[in-house]
């Protein structure tokens, strides 16, 4: 009797190990990154970017689509870093990878404006970003040390609202339903703005309230309307800045 005894309790242990072994494992299994990289303002796909899993070896490249593939990546939180030349890199917010999964990250890259040696020309000259009246301007003492910069815009500039959170927040301004337009580094953005801007890196932000600002910098939208105007400019940038934005 007794044999039979610990012959049972062997048993059950045996299949309770078997049981919880394939959990284990899968537990453990690393996950996989994938997604698209395009041009913020053209829309077309951006090929050799550079994606990378910040504080690990884990990178890959996107291909003539645009599309990449991370594999063999740890599961728990993370930041992706994507960067090419002629654009400003862009590193997420906190992603969670799942084991034995694939998570899909996105991004929309903005081109870096480059100053082209002076021309002359014959003609009316024309004021480079303007500052409008009644528009809200922060510079990078008034700004937090890091972090959303979007997120910092909360509570510190009057009537702007955010809706939503991560990439798919939406700001609108003095209760409106029309989301606001971005103005990165001088790329136009339409909303929303699908990638991360750490507050560290920002030199200056400007908020330009109403449809006017919207269509002061762009005069036409088909079909769109915009609530306002957020400009902002990165440390680095040699894009023409409105009068009180300090340079880098």
């Amino acid at each position: 009797m007794p044999f039979e005894l610990t012959y049972n309790r062997r048993a059950i242990a045996l299949t309770a190990l078997l049981t919880v072994a394939p959990w284990v494992a899968s537990a453990q299994a690393p996950g996989r990154i994938v997604g698209t990289v395009l041009d913020a303002i053209t829309g077309e796909p951006i090929a050799a970017v550079e994606l990378t899993v910040s504080g690990s070896d884990h990178r890959s490249t996107s291909d003539l689509k645009g599309q990449f593939v991370i594999d063999s990546v740890p599961p728990g939180l993370l930041k992706v870093t994507a960067q090419t030349i002629g654009y400003h890199p862009i590193t997420t917010a906190y992603y969670t990878v799942l084991p034995d999964s694939a998570t899909t990250v996105s991004f929309k890259l903005a081109p870096i404006t480059v100053l082209l040696p002076p021309v002359e020309v014959i003609g009316e000259r024309a004021v480079a970003a303007p500052s409008m009246v009644g528009a809200t301007l922060l510079t990078r003492t008034q700004l937090p040390k890091n972090g959303s910069i979007i997120e910092a815009l909360q509570g510190a500039v009057p009537g702007l609202q955010t809706h939503g959170r991560g990439e798919y927040a939406r700001q609108s301004i003095r209760g409106s339903r029309s989301d606001v337009l971005y103005v990165i580094n001088g790329a136009v953005i339409t909303p929303p703005l699908t990638f991360y801007i750490d507050a560290a890196d920002v030199d200056c932000v400007e908020v330009r309230r109403g449809y006017r600002a919207a269509n002061e910098i762009r005069p036409s939208f088909v079909g769109e309307t915009y609530s306002g105007v957020i400009l902002i400019w990165t440390r680095g940038s040699l894009t023409p800045r409105p009068e009180g934005c300090p340079p880098s």
